[in-house]
Order: structure tokens, then sequence, then C-alpha cells
């Protein structure tokens, strides 16, 4: 169905608006920091991070959920749960990065309760709708298994905020990481694969969920679930396990879209470029992270926090947010003559991405100083750019 024909289409571009509106920040920050222009206190990086990952992202994975469950039509008290689910997702997630911004006080922890509630009701909403949707493709299963995550996550982080606030130790000894492990592997990587099977092969988004797709996505679920336990109950040997799971996942993932892979043209602007790329960084980030958790024993405490950067950014950058600029490029794919805007678009965040992690790799500051200008204003000119379709009167869409 395409977007503009969509039941729901209203509280789908308001996710995808505050959405994009949200990444800004992330991005002015990440721009001044990576090129060492200002050094932030941890207050504003740490409302770097969660305004990407939930500003952005989770938000994001709100207006598809809505897209991709509601696409057969809502009826009932599930109609009316839509606008109050979007506006107080939306309002929630706005106001708990701003506390990230201002506290670390009680005001933290009862915004990101009133956050995971709205996560939670996001997932339970989906989980209702399934009878309707027919068929389940793997980008609904992708969906289903990320918002999951997202609310364990999410609990985590409360408690995290809890213990910050207070300084009881509402979580075992080192277990502080379990909510930043659970989110990158388990919830970040089902949305990554959901998203780029999406627009990659679109055909497969009406097709029934095969047994490859399903392990494609439940071996990096079942992967998050044990490197959270592994971290919370210290027991390394749960975080190794985590690593088998996580390769498996991509290793599917890339048998089965590669005659999408073969068949892409990388010079044409066709959101399957995006997904590509995703496709891409995406194997690169799963063997990096098997690779620093094989050379720092599972204890990302004694990781180089450069390392531990780049990894974000592969993740971030290189899969989530190529994914879901290749669905808003389908999305919004109208003004045929604006195309041009998508090439700028693609090639920034790819050649900046590439040299901004080669210099934190390197531990050089001159790549890093190159590519973060191309790379942020790169992605500052995609948001411009989406947002501007998206909110276009008498936009057109492609069909996924």
């Amino acid at each position: 169905m395409d977007l503009i024909q969509h039941p729901l289409r209203p509280y789908i571009k308001v996710l995808f608006t505050f959405a994009l509106v949200l990444f800004v920040f992330t991005v002015v920050v990440g721009i001044l920091n990576g090129a060492d222009l200002v050094s932030f206190d941890q207050k504003t990086l740490l409302t770097h991070v969660h305004v990407g990952t939930l500003g952005w992202i989770t938000m994001s994975v709100f207006a598809s959920s809505l897209w991709l469950f509601g696409r057969n039509g809502v009826t009932g008290l599930r109609k009316g749960l839509v606008p109050v689910l979007s506006f107080v997702g939306a309002i929630a997630i706005a106001g708990y990065s701003i506390a990230f911004l201002l506290t670390t006080g009680i005001a933290r922890p009862i915004l990101g309760t009133i956050t995971v509630l709205a996560i939670l009701g996001f997932f339970v909403w989906t989980c209702i709708q399934v009878p309707t949707v027919r068929p389940l493709a793997v980008p609904h299963v992708g969906y289903l298994a990320a918002l999951a995550t997202s609310v364990t996550g999410g609990v985590l982080g409360v408690l995290l905020a809890v213990m910050i606030a207070t300084g009881r130790h509402v979580l075992p000894e080192g277990g502080q990481g379990a909510h930043p492990g659970t989110m990158v592997i388990g919830f970040l990587v089902p949305v990554g694969m959901a998203t780029i099977e999406w627009w990659l092969a679109p055909d497969r988004a009406t097709a029934p969920a095969t047994r490859g797709g399903w392990w494609q996505i439940g071996l990096p679920f079942a992967g998050g679930v044990a490197i959270m336990l592994g971290l919370l109950l210290a027991f390394p040997p749960l975080i190794f396990l985590s690593l088998p799971f996580e390769v498996a996942g991509i290793v599917i993932l890339a048998k089965r879209m590669w005659p999408h892979l073969r068949a892409l043209n990388w010079t044409e602007p066709t959101p399957g470029r995006f997904a590509a790329a995703g496709v891409i960084f995406l194997a690169l980030d799963i063997a990096y992270i098997v690779g620093l958790v094989i050379a720092y024993e599972g204890n990302f405490d004694d990781t180089p926090p450069r390392l531990l950067l780049a990894l974000d950014h592969l993740m971030f950058v290189g899969v989530l947010t190529n994914a879901l600029f290749g669905l808003l490029c389908g999305a919004t794919a109208s003004r045929r003559g604006a195309q041009w805007a998508d090439e700028v678009v693609f090639w920034a965040l790819q050649v900046g991405l590439v040299l901004f992690v080669a210099g934190l790799l390197a531990d050089s500051a001159m790549p890093k100083r190159m590519g973060t200008p191309i790379l942020g204003l790169g992605i500052i000119f995609g948001i411009g750019t989406y947002l501007y379709r998206l909110l276009a009167p008498g936009e057109r869409s492609v069909t996924a």
C-alpha cells in the first residue's frame, strides 16, 4: 500500500516529523564534537545518544509499526489508541530527551517510565494487530522483536536512571552495561534487518515470512537476550554465546538478500540503495562486535572509548540511518526532478562515515575531522529533504 493511501497516514507523518526534527540536535552536537570544535559535558553527550536512539530511531519504529501493522485497516478501540499512542509517545520521548540535557535527578526516571509505557503501548498494539496482518512478513517479525526488546531495554534504562538519581544500587554490580548492550544487539539489529528487507526486497514485505526469515530475526533477538543476561549476571559465557547468534543472523540476511544486492543498480537513487549500504555496514558492525568481545573478553569497560564510538556509529548511522533514510526516500518518492538530493544524501552518508570511523580506528584526528562535516551536513541535508517531501501537499509515494 502507498503511504499516501494509508489509513493511518496522518499519525505516521507526525511521528516521522518529530523523529526528523529531534534528529537535528543529535547531528549538530555530533558535528561540533566530531570536528573537535566543542568539548561537551556528559549530560549533552548522553542527550546526543538518547535523542538519536529514542527521538530518531524509536520514533521511526513507532511510525513504521503503524505503517506495517495498520495497512489493512484499524477499527474500534485499536483505532482510537493510535492518536493517543502517537502523541503521548512523541511528547514523552521529547521530554525524556530534554531531561538528559537538564538533570540527573528524579525527573529523568519519571519521564523514562512514561516513555517505556509508550513503547509498551505500541508493542501491545502491534501484537493485537497481528491477526489482521495477512501475510505476516519478515519486516513485521523484525519490528515485533525490536519493540519487545525495547521494552526490556527501556526498563533497564529507567533502573539505571533511578540508580543515578538516588544512589541506590537497583542493578547488579556491573549491570550498567546491560542497557546499552541490550539496545544495540537486541533492538537495533532486528530494526535494521526488518527495514533493510522492507526496502531492498519490497516484494517480500507482502510475502509470508519464510523459515529463514524467522531465523534471521530470531537469532539476533536471542543474542540480545544472552548479552543482557550475561552483563546483568556478570557471566561472560553468555556474552560469548551471543556472538554465533549475531553472526548467523547476518549470514542468513546476506544469503536471502543476495539476489537483490546483485541486481541493484548503485547509480540509481532508490530506497534499495540505502538498504543495501545498510547490509554492508551491518556485516561490518557484527564482525566488529565479535572482534571487540574476543579482544576484551566481554568486558566493555576495558574497551577504549574511541573503539566503542566507532561501533556505535557503524550501527546508528551505517545501518539504521541508511535504512531509515531509504524508508523515507521511498515514502516520499515524489518530486522526481529533485532526485539529485537523494544522491547527495547517500554519498555524503557513506563517504563521511567511512572517514569518521577510519579516524577513530586509527586514532587519527585528521580523517575524523574530514569525515565529520561531510557526514553531519549530509544528514542535515537529508533531514531537510525528507521533511520537505513528507510535509509537501500532494506527494506521491512508492508501494511498499
